[in-house]
C-alpha cells in the first residue's frame, strides 16, 4: 500500500500516534498532550458526528507528501504552517472557534503522521524534544530522498536510513524507491561494493573470467584462472576475441 495511502487510514484510527506537540497549549493555556479528547469547550448543540474530522487529517498527509522540487526535501515545518495558514484563527485569546482549531491540529496531526510512514525513495528524520531548550522546541523533522547508489521501499519499521544497493547493482539517480530501481551491471563485468552510484562502478572482468548480467565474475573454466595459462601482455588485445579455449 502507498504511503500517503496508508496515512489515510491511520487518520481514522480510532487509537492514532503520534500525539502532537507537546509544546503546544490550548486558549486555557493546558498542554495539547493527547490527539483525543480534543480540550475545546463545546457549544451545547453542536454534534461533532456531523463533521469529517479526519479529512483535515488526511489533507496533512497530502501537504507532507507534496514533494519541493528546489530544495527536494520536504520538511514537518512546512507541513505545519500550511495547516495553520490553512486554518488560520486567533486561538490565543478568545473568542475563538472551536472546530476551526480542530480542523488545524487534525490538519497539524497528518503531518505528523506522514513523517512517521515516510515516503518510499526517501529517509526521514523523526522528531526529537530539545531539553536543552527553555522553549521546549523539537529538532529534526524532515524527509530527504534517498541518494544514488540507495533506495528505500515501504517499510514502515525503517524510515531513518536507505538500504545501499547491492554487489553488481548500481543507481546513478536520486529517489531509489525498491531493489528493482538498482540496475544490473552488464554482462562481462561486475562492482563487488555495495552502494555503487556509476555503471562506470562496474569493472570488466579479468581474463579467463566471466559474468551473468548483475553477477560476480567467474572462471570460464577451472583451468582459465591458472596465471600461466593467461595471454601475455603482448596479446591483450585478443581478450576480445578467443585465442584461447575458455577465455576471451
Amino acid at each position: 500500500m502507498a504511503t500517503e495511502e496508508q496515512c489515510h487510514l491511520d487518520c481514522s484510527s480510532p487509537d492514532r500516534t503520534p500525539t502532537r506537540p507537546w509544546h503546544e497549549t490550548d486558549p486555557l493555556r493546558n498542554p495539547l498532550r493527547l490527539t483525543k479528547p480534543y480540550p475545546f469547550h463545546i457549544a451545547a448543540n453542536d454534534d461533532l458526528n456531523e463533521y469529517d474530522l479526519p479529512a483535515f487529517c488526511r489533507l496533512g498527509c497530502n501537504y507532507f507528501f507534496v514533494s519541493d522540487e528546489s530544495s527536494k526535501t520536504t520538511t514537518l515545518n512546512t507541513c505545519l504552517d500550511k495547516c495553520d495558514d490553512e486554518y488560520n484563527w486567533p486561538t490565543d485569546t478568545p473568542p475563538y472557534n472551536d472546530y476551526v482549531e480542530m480542523a488545524r491540529l487534525e490538519c497539524r496531526d497528518g503531518c505528523l503522521l506522514a513523517l512517521k510512514r515516510c515516503q518510499s525513495g526517501y529517509y526521514c528524520e523523526q522528531v526529537s524534544f530539545n531539553d536543552d531548550d527553555e522553549d521546549n522546541t523539537y529538532m529534526g523533522g524532515n524527509m530527504h530522498p534517498c541518494p544514488a547508489g540507495t533506495f528505500r521501499d515501504v517499510d514502515y519499521n525503517s524510515v531513518e536510513e536507505c538500504i545501499p544497493c547491492p554487489p553488481n547493482y548500481f543507481r546513478e539517480d536520486i529517489k531509489g524507491r525498491s531493489i528493482d530501481s538498482c540496475s544490473p551491471c552488464p554482462a562481462g563485468t561486475s562492482a563487488v561494493d555495495y552502494g555503487s552510484t556509476s555503471i562506470k562502478d562496474c569493472v570488466r572482468c579479468p581474463a579467463g573470467q566471466y559474468s551473468e548480467e548483475g553477477d560476480y565474475c567467474k572462471c570460464i573454466t577451472p583451468q582459465a584462472c591458472v596465471a600461466d595459462q593467461l595471454p601475455p601482455p603482448a596479446d591483450a588485445e585478443k581478450k576480445g576475441t578467443q585465442p584461447y579455449i575458455g577465455r576471451w
